[in-house]
């Protein structure tokens, strides 16, 4: 990982999502990802997960950046 500020966009790294946005968890559950139990998490991009399951890339970064209020 490196010492930049993190930004959540669609080409934010799942495991640094999750690390940033400890409700990320629960919000991937939610929408459907399976995201914390795969050993791509650490080098996928949110924009490769979200086509890969059809989920709405948007809507999932709308209800992370919620969550971290």
């Amino acid at each position: 990982m490196s010492n930049k500020k993190f930004e959540l966009n669609k080409d934010s790294n799942i495991l640094e999502t999750i690390e940033n946005y400890p409700v990320s968890a629960e919000i991937f559950v939610k929408h459907g990802l399976p995201c914390l139990g795969c050993a791509a998490a650490r080098f996928e991009k949110l924009s490769d997960v979200v086509e890969e399951f059809g989920i709405d890339l948007d809507k999932l970064i709308e209800d992370l950046k919620v969550s971290k209020k």
